[in-house]
């Protein structure tokens, strides 16, 4: 089972792929997300997003915004985002 990941700016979309698991900087501490995760509504701090895909981790910074988590969705609205490569 896997997770599809969103993540987009005002901007760009900057990821849109199925992933193992994902690390998000809420505002009050990250929040760690695996399939069959219960549905949340939240808002992002400021920090790296790390999300594992095949076997490789990736991260984004991240900051300000908003999460969402539904039916293995995880939606991340931020207002500013940058990979790390």
């Amino acid at each position: 089972m896997a997770l599809d990941l969103h993540v987009v700016t005002p901007e760009r979309e900057l990821v849109h792929e199925q992933v193992d698991e994902v690390q998000i900087p809420g505002k009050d501490g990250y929040l760690g997300i695996l399939p069959g995760h219960a549905a949340l509504l939240g808002e992002l701090g400021t920090g790296v997003l790390t999300y594992r895909a095949d076997g490789h981790q990736r991260q984004l910074t991240v900051r300000g915004g908003f999460l969402e988590v539904l039916d293995d969705q995880v939606r991340v609205l931020a207002d500013a985002a940058e990979r790390a490569e």
